[in-house]
């Protein structure tokens, strides 16, 4: 991370960058009473807003916070509508700069990436490794990965690629310099908590010691190898070096043949073929079960889109049948 970006601030709050921001953040809340507020006087909104976020002046407002169970428990702080704008608006400009720091292993909130991708890229090397004979994986888990990012150590890494200091202003607004962790659930902690270890780790990982075949989506990381030693050792380092620079430890970690297939990004993974992970087949036949006794036909049938669309990519056709959604559109 070398080049340093000034006058970004101008890009940001442009009408046209701050246009763009209201649409991407109105798909679907175009009912909700936060965009019915805010589209009232939209234009007059957005300038205001633009003003205050170039000015300093702009402050966030008060989230509201709430827990999911999905699969496990979660504290989601979601931003009034107004600040979900500020923040699209932000990211549109530096998420593009801070994605140019990354390397192609991680598939986490970029472009061209995510978890289909990253499951095509495990599968083909895999494939292609085991013609050489037997694959090892490692497996790793970070916990609490968003509430343990040290904002000092996230602040350095912002600022070794952003000099705009009306930018930085605008960012402190929404990621203060002192403290520990990052909320779940807004766009900038997606984005910066990629960074926080795509920046530091992954290059550690590649160009320090060497390792190839590895792939990470935000908390989650696999590496590919021949001995199951040294991925031992390649664990203690890995969690050595997180430890020590990033403040971070694991939940859990694994080291295994990849013969009995890989669980990462929502599947179990082989050379030959790929499945569902077991709770994710657990959670939808609840879910599914749960709208058809409630009789909600249009969560039903959102949610059975979208679960369709995951499990296209699986080895799923019985499942499928076993659920009755066979001949379903995804």
């Amino acid at each position: 991370m070398t080049r340093r970006y000034r006058n970004l601030i101008g890009r940001i709050t442009d009408p046209r960058t701050m246009e763009a921001a209201l649409r991407l953040t109105a798909r679907g809340k175009r009912l909700s009473p936060g965009f019915l507020e805010f589209k009232e006087f939209s234009a007059l909104n957005l300038a205001e807003l633009a003003r205050d976020m170039a000015a300093g002046t702009y402050e966030a407002g008060q989230p509201n916070e709430f827990y999911i169970f999905d699969p496990k428990r979660r504290l989601i702080s979601a931003l009034p509508f107004r600040d979900r704008i500020a923040q699209q608006a932000l990211c549109l400009v530096v998420a593009p700069i801070f994605d140019r720091a990354l390397l192609p292993r991680a598939f986490a909130c970029r472009v061209g990436k995510g978890t289909h991708a990253g499951v095509r890229l495990v599968q083909a090397d895999l494939r292609h490794e085991a013609a050489g004979g037997p694959v090892y994986f490692l497996k790793t888990d970070f916990s609490r990965y968003f509430a343990s990012i040290q904002r000092d150590v996230l602040w350095r890494l912002i600022e070794a690629k952003i000099s705009c200091r009306a930018t930085l202003r605008l960012i402190e607004a929404m990621i203060p310099r002192t403290g520990i962790g990052l909320p779940i659930g807004s766009l900038t902690s997606q984005i910066f908590a990629n960074v926080y270890t795509g920046a530091t780790l992954d290059r550690h990982l590649q160009q320090t010691l060497g390792e190839r075949l590895w792939y990470r989506y935000m908390d989650d990381l696999v590496v590919l190898g021949r001995s199951p030693a040294h991925l031992r050792d390649l664990k203690v380092e890995i969690e050595r070096y997180s430890r020590e620079t990033l403040g971070l430890r694991f939940s859990k970690w694994s080291v295994a043949p990849a013969s009995r297939g890989i669980n990462f990004l929502g599947y179990r993974i082989w050379a030959t073929h790929k499945l569902l992970r077991r709770d994710s087949v657990v959670r939808a036949r609840r879910k599914i079960a749960a709208y058809r006794a409630a009789g909600d036909r249009k969560r039903l049938e959102r949610f059975i889109g979208s679960w369709l669309g995951h499990a296209s990519h699986a080895d799923a056709r019985n499942l499928i049948r076993s659920l009755g959604l066979e001949g379903r559109g995804s």
